[in-house]
């Protein structure tokens, strides 16, 4: 076969549309009047083993190589096939791996995966609720709350196990979780994309060394757009001893690189405040809900945050809330803000939550929600693109409430909730398929 060039105007990149591409004999002008070019042959370009040569070069030319079997099937042009897969859900481009080797290879192409998640998200509603229970995930929708599929979990675990598995978070379709507690620094954690049932296992920590009694690590799990890599943060609190709260123990701190899957200790000033959250990531930044040791009180709530980009942590004032209401959550919506949550507990019945949000110019907190919890609360969740905050009650049961509407719904959803392996903002993704 011999390669053929065909020049290509105003194409706007890689994966990008074309308004015109000519060769001898025709010319093809959008993906919606295909059916009129006059195709001198079948196609087999992007199909290529090597999908990266089937583009334009600096030139603005295709590389087109051409199949000896006119009656073969590839008789769409290439961009076209692209077209179509960059508008199709993961599972359905799933199931066309199998179809040939050609859709195979151009699927399970990391930079064809990274243009679907982002050509696919921004024209589709890919979000939904992530429930793990011991070997078992539930994917839930984020508007109907009704169950549609389970996913088996990367690893097996024993039944009789006091924790399951527990979630670090997720971020472009990839969750970090870890089987049993967070906390115990010996425990392995993986990356997992359960889309596509691909889950790497991440190194052993840097301070895997030290001898694990007396040891409490947190862990943190996002996107870090600056770097354009995946990046997983571990505070470790060293003790010496079993005693707990660990208060006034300054942790150290290590962060992991997807890219170079590597751990590197970090030298940071870091404020002596034991965290007791899981981690929320907003806008390049991580947060925790804490306490630390002061005057008056031995454990004061405190917020801790660390930025990836200047590499700093700090400590975030409060809002000035009554007493007895205590810090529950720090938690991040998909517009962008940040809120705290507060409860109020009146042993179970009639307890109240109260959000306040971050003014995103002075740092300073409004109180924007007031919630009326009739079964009390469990545990709190997060916050739904769909405009809902999730909390669970003392049922167990799944609790939404409209920020819009400013009503709570219970949902039963017929699934053992864990507090620890719920991920309320989790969509697919092809990434990490080509592992």
């Amino acid at each position: 076969m011999t390669p053929l060039l065909w020049h290509a105007e105003n194409g706007v990149g890689r994966y990008g549309a074309l308004t015109r591409l000519s060769w001898p004999g025709a010319t093809y002008h959008t993906p919606l009047a295909y059916k009129n070019v006059k195709l001198p042959g079948t196609w087999q370009s992007v199909l290529a083993e090597e999908p990266a040569n089937c583009w334009y070069n600096q030139k603005k030319q295709f590389q087109i190589i051409m199949a000896d079997d006119p009656t073969s099937s590839n008789h769409l042009p290439p961009e076209l096939i692209i077209d179509i897969f960059l508008r199709l859900p993961v599972k359905t481009l799933i199931r066309c791996t199998s179809v040939c080797k050609q859709w195979y290879v151009l699927i399970r192409n990391p930079n064809f995966s990274t243009s679907h998640f982002n050509s696919y998200n921004n024209n589709h509603n890919n979000q939904y609720i992530l429930i793990g229970n011991t070997n078992i995930c539930h994917v839930v929708c984020d508007k109907t709350f009704q169950l549609i599929h389970t996913v088996q979990a990367p690893f097996h675990l024993s039944p009789n196990r006091k924790y399951s598995l527990n979630f670090i978070g997720s971020s472009n379709g990839l969750l970090c979780l870890a089987p049993g507690l967070e906390y115990t620094l010996g425990n392995d954690v993986y990356i997992w994309n359960p889309s596509v049932r691909a889950c790497k296992k991440l190194p052993v920590s840097r301070f895997s060394d030290h001898e694990f009694r007396g040891v409490v690590s947190r862990l943190g799990f996002a996107f870090h757009e600056s770097s354009n890599d995946y990046k997983v943060v571990r505070l470790v609190y060293f003790s010496g001893s079993c005693s707990f709260p660990f208060v006034d123990v300054v942790p150290l701190v290590e962060i992991y690189s997807l890219r170079t899957d590597s751990w590197k200790v970090v030298s940071a000033e870091v404020p002596p405040v034991m965290i007791q959250s899981v981690a929320t990531f907003n806008d390049g930044v991580f947060y925790w809900m804490g306490f630390k040791s002061v005057t008056d009180d031995p454990m004061e709530n405190y917020i801790l945050s660390y930025d990836l980009d200047d590499g700093r942590f700090r400590e975030i004032e409060q809002p000035s809330v009554d007493f007895p209401f205590s810090l529950l959550a720090v938690k991040g919506s998909s517009s962008g803000s940040l809120y705290s949550v507060y409860s109020k507990f009146f042993g179970g019945q009639n307890d109240i939550l109260v959000l306040w949000k971050m003014d995103e110019f002075n740092g300073g907190w409004m109180k924007a929600y007031t919630i009326q919890c009739n079964r009390g609360v469990w545990a709190t969740l997060g916050f739904t693109t769909s405009g809902k905050f999730l909390f669970a009650n003392l049922e167990k049961k799944l609790v939404s409430f409209d920020l819009e509407t400013l009503e709570t719904e219970v949902h039963d959803l017929g699934i053992a909730l864990n507090r620890s392996a719920v991920d309320v903002n989790y969509m697919e993704s092809l990434l990490f398929f080509d592992l």
